[in-house]
């Protein structure tokens, strides 16, 4: 199974390189990986952190043209090259697909978690209502993955939900 670790936004400058959304919690993790999945090609990768994004050298992207084919690529890594993960913490796409729950009230389905560049991260929720969702500590969550599902403290995630119409 393979883990979505960038999303490539433009290419930057005239010698193939990109800049890319980082899609881990720190670009400084992204930087030290060595090889990527582009599509179903393993290619070599050196990256650089860069304000909010990171910009990446790819094997055989050799200029701006290259480069701009790539917009909107997403590169993956292999699970089993990811860092181990500590205590509580998660893959986004293992979290993608859970049901939520705010206590014991269900309120939908994660369908997408955007990483904020300076700002906390953002859950999509899919359900009756559309919700977005900072990702907060003080929302206490609680994951589930054998179960398929994710508990948010009530109190806490019905103060911070932002309902779409």
């Amino acid at each position: 199974m393979r883990l979505a670790v960038a999303k490539i936004t433009k290419p930057h400058g005239i010698k193939g390189e990109v800049r890319a959304s980082v899609l881990l919690d720190s670009p400084e993790l992204f930087c030290r990986i060595k090889s990527v999945y582009l599509g179903e090609t393993k290619v070599k990768i050196s990256s650089r952190k860069a304000a909010d994004a990171v910009i990446c050298s790819l094997q055989g992207v050799m200029n701006r043209d290259d480069a701009e084919l790539l917009r909107g690529k997403v590169l993956y890594v292999d699970r089993a090259d990811a860092d181990a993960l500590k205590e509580n913490e998660y893959f986004i796409d293992d979290l993608v697909g859970l049901t939520v729950f705010a206590g014991e009230k269900k309120v939908g389905v994660i369908s997408e978690i955007y990483k904020g560049a300076r700002t906390a991260d953002v859950i999509e929720i899919k359900g009756e209502k559309d919700i977005m969702l900072p990702f907060l500590k003080r929302l206490n969550m609680q994951a589930d993955l054998a179960a398929g599902k994710v508990t948010f403290d009530e109190k806490a995630f019905f103060e911070v939900a932002v309902y779409e119409d």
